[in-house]
């Protein structure tokens, strides 16, 4: 699209040139296309960070809507179906173990499960129950880092970590899990965005940058 505008521009300005008309009917010399070439370069050049960052910024938005869901879907089932429903986060910074068959680390990108109080755990990482949140493909390994833990404060300034949190039959939590916090972030924590369990009731947040910790 750039260039197509950008050869209307030269287009119409060899036009208004005297002498040029002959010249444009056999084509732009060298040196013109050389001009316009280097227009091309530049504008990418302008464009291109400006790009990644969205990039960025996008990647971190739907891995944290992703976490958001598996949060809600899980309360959701502990109370439709009255019983206990944890939800468990692993990501390759707490859990670096390979999968054999694939050479790869089994939690990059971050997966979660949800599961009853009657699953036997440690639950290892061959489970077939862990579900990605890769995004059908659309987060590759290294682009983003998830951690989750209990707050220490109500301001979740910071939090130890913790993997999992539970929903009751009521889908309320236990006062010893609030508030719990999920951050999706770049590798070098530059782009943050969390969700937070704020209550007992199980009510749920989503904060952005410095609102997260």
């Amino acid at each position: 699209m750039k260039k197509t505008i950008l050869l209307q521009i030269l287009q119409n300005y060899l036009v208004k040139i005297p002498g040029k008309k002959n010249q444009l009917d056999k084509g732009f010399t060298i040196i013109e296309l050389l001009i316009v070439v280097l227009i091309i370069g530049i504008l990418s050049a302008i464009a291109a960070p400006s790009w990644d960052a969205f990039i960025t910024r996008q990647r971190t938005r739907t891995v944290n809507s992703l976490v958001l869901q598996a949060l809600q879907k899980a309360q959701s089932e502990a109370k439709s179906k009255k019983v206990e429903r944890i939800v468990q986060f692993r990501d390759v910074s707490i859990d670096a173990e390979t999968n054999p068959s694939t050479g790869k680390p089994y939690n990059d990108p971050a997966r979660f499960q949800i599961y009853s109080t009657s699953k036997t755990t440690p639950i290892p990482n061959s489970d077939s129950f862990w579900q990605s949140l890769g995004a059908n493909g659309e987060i590759k390994s290294g682009m983003v880092t998830l951690v989750s833990g209990v707050c220490t404060d109500e301001n979740c300034t910071a939090f130890n970590a913790t993997p999992n949190v539970t929903f009751d039959y009521l889908g309320t939590v236990s006062q010893d899990n609030v508030p719990f916090i999920v951050k999706v972030s770049t590798p070098d924590d530059g782009l943050k965005r969390c969700v937070i369990v704020q209550t007992l009731l199980g009510g749920m947040r989503t904060a952005e940058g410095d609102d997260c910790p």
